[in-house]
């Protein structure tokens, strides 16, 4: 499986909560669709005969999705060929591997920090529990997601092909009304179960 397919999950280790409250779920696409979470700082990164493997004592908290491991982002390090977003497959609960290419036998130096690797969107715009999402891959279609996250056991969505601020656009799909999105049964601030898969030019 490539990078660019990441799976986000409530049970990660840092993973924001999704609730009945309003923003909860901005809080969630902002954290897996920009930003990342799950952030430690590592103890070592070791690269041997192509294989990189890092320690981090505390524990790093990543897991696998069955025979899959996730993507996560590093930073900080030198070489600065190890920074950057890897598959990666956990071995333990303090340590985890990936495989390089091109980067010599050595102990990377620098305060390296790894999290979870966010799918590749840009909030382009955002208000009070407001949010407009768009793809950074200049490859795809590259439509805006508005999400009005003011509810608590729902929010709704619309697309856009341009948008000029958090309320104006053009190319409005659906043509009338919005999509809603479930959140929570209840309008409380009781953690809810959730799960993002995203590619880089889609969500869902």
């Amino acid at each position: 499986m490539s990078n660019s397919v990441k799976v986000f999950a409530s049970t990660d280790s840092g993973a924001p909560v999704l609730s009945g409250a309003a923003g909860a779920l901005i809080a969630v696409l902002d954290a897996c669709l920009q930003n990342g979470y799950g952030e430690v700082t590592i103890d070592s990164l070791v690269v041997a005969s192509d294989v990189a493997t890092v320690t981090d004592s505390t524990g790093h908290g990543f897991t696998m999705l069955g025979a899959v491991g996730p993507v996560v982002r590093i930073s900080g390090a030198t070489p600065a060929g190890l920074n950057g977003d890897w598959r990666i497959s956990v071995t333990s609960a303090t340590q985890f591997t990936f495989t390089t290419s091109g980067i010599t036998d050595q102990t990377a130096s620098g305060t390296i920090v790894v999290k979870r690797a966010p799918a590749g969107f840009t909030k382009e715009f955002s208000g009070t529990n407001l949010a407009a999402y768009r793809s950074d891959d200049v490859t795809g279609t590259r439509l805006y997601l508005r999400v009005d996250d003011t509810g608590t056991t729902t929010a709704t969505t619309i697309m856009y092909e341009v948008m000029t601020d958090m309320d104006t656009g053009t190319g409005l799909a659906p043509t009338s009304g919005s999509v809603y999105v479930g959140k929570s049964a209840t309008a409380n601030s009781t953690a809810r179960p959730w799960r993002l898969v995203a590619d880089g030019k889609l969500f869902y």
